[in-house]
């Protein structure tokens, strides 16, 4: 599981390394080939180890196609995924029609969220933190959350 958050520098050339603390991990699961995208609702992007990128598309797949709930997530999500796969020294290279997408600057986050990460610029992390804050006092906790004990 990918945990945590830590702020990375972007290079010239767009790509970012792979914390120490994840890159033996990516490494021994998928041997460094891993599959970036947009995400299909936030201003950031989604990075994936190629063997659970592949059962998130049979899952996509498995949504009835007409549905223009399932048409978005697959034109978003699975329409602008790319290959991509870890240099020798754990980079990974963010194109720049994905880095113009996510307002990437050289300041970024990676947010482990479990089977995969999502890279957002610093200040719309931020700024997405807030929002959720703000949101979260408006609405009601959900039941399931409710009864979540830490």
């Amino acid at each position: 599981m990918f945990r945590g958050i830590h702020l990375l520098s972007m290079d010239a050339k767009g790509r970012i390394k792979i914390p120490t603390r994840h890159l033996g991990q990516v490494t021994k699961i998928c041997s460094g080939q891993m599959v970036m995208s947009i995400h299909p609702d936030d201003p950031c992007l989604v990075l994936y180890p190629l063997k659970d990128w592949q059962q998130l598309e049979l899952k996509i797949g498995e949504l009835p196609s007409l549905n223009i709930h399932t048409k978005k997530l697959s034109r978003k999500l699975i329409g602008h995924a790319i290959d991509c796969e870890l240099d020798k020294i754990g980079r990974i290279l963010i194109p720049s029609s994905h880095k113009n997408y996510a307002n990437l600057n050289n300041k970024v986050i990676l947010s482990g969220q479990g089977k995969s990460f999502e890279i957002w610029d610093e200040r719309a992390w931020k700024d997405q933190i807030e929002k959720i804050e703000r949101l979260s006092n408006q609405t009601e906790v959900p039941q399931e959350i409710s009864k979540l004990s830490l």
